[in-house]
């Protein structure tokens, strides 16, 4: 059965100078409405990896500072964390927290940063492809937390928005793992969907200041001018609408497809301020592995590629689920009889040196 309430989406137009975090968050009552005097307040940013702000590839330190100055308004202690992709340690961290100006305004700000890099299993009976969850520490003791995403592309999922980044709950290289095991697009979405449900954020606010298109989540893709900001207590709800605003229908996302056959989407969603409907974002390209969206064409199977930025540092070769990649003389090379097309390597390359092609090879396409 569908939700039977209807959620409100809010959608404000704002920069990076000055967010408006108050304004935005004003139909949905406050921050106050969400959080009480002491409570220990996570931001679940999207801190994929060790990119500089205007990359867009991680939610922006001007746009986090923001919610933090909220937050400690409504008298909570908020701290920042997340799970990058690819290996979970303290120095992997302190690299991406600096790179990405977090760092910098977290010491502004005075508040702490997670490094706690260990993890709890949890029972979910309630998971259609997980029965058991690998959580982070640092989700575990949040007493509430606010999900603040990116709003980005993805090479797998398509888009990369409110509820995918809720796997982020899940400690590194595990999340590769999980690739292995649910390798089609449709099982995938459904594990990501058990990990949304069981850590569902109190609230969303998600940067869609400077977004990403064309090949996400990473750096071949490129920095769009949005200028939009959202906040919503129902993560599918927002991701519905961004969908609205590129103008994707919404269940042509994978997970989004699984979460209407599930029952998780919401009956209606109201815009108390602006709708995706009128204010449309123009240019905004989807991933070649989703350009049938747009073009109505046959969906292309599309398979990693190494070119000739490759440094040999071996990221891919770490994080690939089915140890396809190899280094040869300093170059890293793939296996395409056991690749599953995940695009992980893609995700984690430091030198944007994969690129995803039509080849003769067949993967799983699930």
């Amino acid at each position: 059965m569908f939700n039977t309430e209807a959620v409100q989406v809010v959608i404000k137009k704002t920069d990076y100078h000055n967010p408006q975090i108050d304004a935005l968050l004003m139909p949905l009552c406050g921050m106050s409405k969400y959080i009480r005097t002491g409570d220990k307040v996570l931001l679940k940013m999207n801190l994929l990896s060790a990119r500089a702000p205007e990359e867009a590839v991680n939610t922006h330190p001007e746009f986090v500072r923001a919610i933090v100055r909220e937050v400690k308004k409504a008298g909570g202690l908020p701290y920042i964390g997340d799970s990058l992709a690819g290996t979970f340690s303290e120095k992997i961290l302190i690299k991406a927290y600096e790179k990405s100006g977090i760092m910098a305004m977290a010491k502004e700000e005075g508040i702490p940063l997670n490094f706690d890099t260990g993890s709890e299993k949890v029972i979910f009976p309630e998971g259609i492809r997980l029965k058991k969850i690998p959580v982070c520490n640092y989700i575990l003791r949040a007493d509430k937390i606010i999900g603040v995403p990116k709003l980005k592309t993805h090479s797998l999922q398509y888009l990369t928005l409110a509820c995918k980044n809720m796997y982020g709950a899940v400690p590194g290289l595990i999340k590769a793992k999980y690739h292995a095991l649910y390798p089609g697009k449709m099982a995938f979405a459904e594990m990501l969907l058990d990990v949304y449900a069981f850590i569902k954020p109190d609230l969303f606010i998600m940067d869609a200041v400077l977004g990403l298109h064309g090949e996400g989540p990473a750096g071949n893709g490129d920095p769009i001018e949005i200028g939009l900001a959202l906040a919503s207590e129902d993560g599918i709800a927002m991701d519905i609408a961004v969908c609205n605003l590129i103008g994707i229908e919404p269940a042509t996302i994978p997970l989004l497809k699984r979460a209407k056959i599930r029952g998780m989407w919401p009956h209606s969603i109201e815009y108390p301020i602006l709708s995706p409907h009128e204010n449309r974002v123009h240019g905004f390209r989807m991933p070649g592995t989703a350009s049938h969206l747009v073009t109505g064409g046959r969906r292309q199977s599309k398979s990693p590629v190494i070119t000739e930025k490759c440094i040999g540092c071996g990221e891919c070769r770490k994080i690939c689920p089915k140890k396809a990649v190899i280094i040869v003389d300093e170059i890293a090379k793939i296996d395409y009889s056991k690749c599953i097309r995940c695009y992980c390597c893609q995700e984690v390359c430091p030198a944007n040196a994969i690129r995803l092609m039509n080849t003769k090879y067949k993967g799983n396409e699930g």
